[in-house]
């Protein structure tokens, strides 16, 4: 789920298979809320400890369709639009464990991560093993 560490993401369509029922928004929507309830009282913490215009960092955990994903030093867990990041920083540092930092913007409310903004890098590391470089 998206306020967890086990994050369920996908970029890729989702091949139907025999027996698969198609569901209308509204229930996908009440199945998500559903999901995501163990993870709201965390947000709520979350959200009272970065309010917007806040300075935060963490490190870069994946990328995906929703931008660069971010484990917080802190705790909990944000979001910024991939574009800006790449247009202003060395694209050496575009891989997980670099270090980035930004200015909260606000929160998602839905998927229970905070939205940023203004972010840099420095070249970094959360010193884990598994930097990839191409």
């Amino acid at each position: 789920m998206s306020g967890s560490p086990d994050f369920y993401l996908t970029d890729q369509s989702v091949e139907w298979m025999e027996g698969d029922i198609p569901i209308q928004s509204a229930e996908f929507e009440a199945v998500w809320t559903k999901a995501m309830a163990p993870y709201q009282e965390e947000w709520n913490r979350t959200r009272q400890r970065y309010p917007e215009g806040r300075r935060v960092a963490g490190a870069i955990m994946f990328f995906s369709i929703h931008g660069i994903h971010i484990a917080l030093s802190d705790g909990g867990y944000a979001v910024t639009a991939y574009g800006p990041v790449r247009s202003r920083v060395d694209h050496s540092y575009l891989y997980p464990h670099y270090l980035i930092e930004g200015t909260v913007q606000g929160g998602d409310n839905v998927n229970c991560w905070l939205v940023l903004g203004n972010c840099t890098m420095s070249g970094g590391t959360d010193g884990k093993d598994s930097i990839l470089q191409g």
